[in-house]
């Protein structure tokens, strides 16, 4: 199990203080080898790539079981909805007049609506080793949920007009998708950095990311707390807000693990001998509820909570949640 090995690790010191002694080693019928379910970044993008249009139409179907939304600029311009009356200048052509308002009193009237502007939004999925993992077979990859709920944001984004940009792993210049086929760029980009993906733990590059944009992150949450604390600060330099998406698995919750269980990392992280039980748990969890309060501290302090996704959810509850935090409106995002 790679994610929460940095928590085992600590628990695990605290053991062996506590016993003077070591984790016991598996025995022959009841060790758990963990992780069973991990995956090379290239047969990950191999196997989304042989399923690429049934992935986007189901995108599509997230995004449509959202609702929708614009951004008011409080202004007279282009848009949609109605902003207020005004009365009619001298020459003003007659096409623009509000006949049914003006009829009501002895002057002339013109219908103003609201101005709208698109924001620019980027978007990132964090491609690390523990990202290529779930702790059951029925479960999709955090990865795959990562890109699903990226593709489907997209989908959403594009519904309301918005500008989107998909960050590049390498610090280059962001892919810019629109038009007809914009869901198809961003899938076979999504791949290509899938394919290009490091298994140590990295952000995108603060330089690439334009100013006063947002910022939406795809990933566990399971990065190191002084690089993220570092990218997050370097967005509020550039007046730009980072949102993360974290992406969980269900055993990354509980630790539901009986008996000697052995936690090989996917990170270079060493391997850890364990015996799962109540003991064990309830510290894990305290361990975890530690790590999700910081994780939320830091992402409120630099200016949006964190939306939490489970893999064995549907994928619209965030998807969902998303639609509220960034349909509340303002130039700034």
């Amino acid at each position: 199990m790679p994610a929460p090995l940095s928590f085992l690790s600590r628990l695990s010191r605290r053991a062996r203080q506590a016993t003077g002694r070591p984790a016991p080693a598996p025995d022959a019928t009841g060790g758990t080898f963990l992780p069973r379910n991990a995956v090379s970044a290239t047969a990950l993008a191999d196997s989304l790539a042989s399923r690429l249009p049934a992935l986007i139409v189901t995108a599509r179907r997230i995004a449509e079981n959202t609702g929708q939304g614009a951004h008011p600029r409080r202004k007279a311009g282009q848009g949609d909805e109605f902003w207020q009356y005004r009365p009619a200048a001298p020459g003003e052509p007659s096409t623009h007049i509000d006949w049914r308002q003006s009829a009501r009193g002895d002057r002339a009237f013109v219908r103003e609506r609201e101005a709208q502007t698109p924001h620019t939004i980027c978007l990132w999925c964090y491609n690390s080793a523990s990202m290529r993992w779930h702790s059951d077979d029925a479960l999709p990859l955090k990865a795959e949920s990562a890109f699903v709920l990226a593709l489907a944001s997209a989908a959403m984004l594009l519904r309301r007009g918005e500008h989107i940009r998909l960050l590049d792993t390498g610090g280059g210049p962001p892919l810019r998708v629109q038009g007809r086929h914009a869901l198809e760029q961003m899938a076979h980009g999504l791949i290509a950095s899938l394919r290009r993906a490091a298994d140590e733990a990295t952000l995108p590059q603060p330089a690439a990311i334009p100013p006063r944009s947002r910022v939406l992150l795809f990933g566990d949450g399971l990065y190191p707390p002084a690089l993220f604390t570092t990218f997050l600060r370097a967005l509020t330099a550039r007046q730009a807000i980072g949102t993360l998406v974290e992406i969980i698995d269900p055993a990354e919750t509980t630790l539901p693990y009986e008996g000697h269980v052995r936690f090989t990392g996917l990170e270079e992280e060493s391997a850890l001998l364990l015996t799962g039980g109540p003991e064990l748990r309830q510290g894990y969890a305290a361990v975890w509820k530690r790590h999700q309060e910081r994780l939320r501290g830091l992402c409120q302090a630099a200016g949006s909570l964190p939306v939490p996704y489970m893999t064995d959810q549907p994928p619209e509850k965030a998807l969902l949640a998303l639609h509220a935090l960034l349909g509340m409106g303002g130039n700034r995002p």
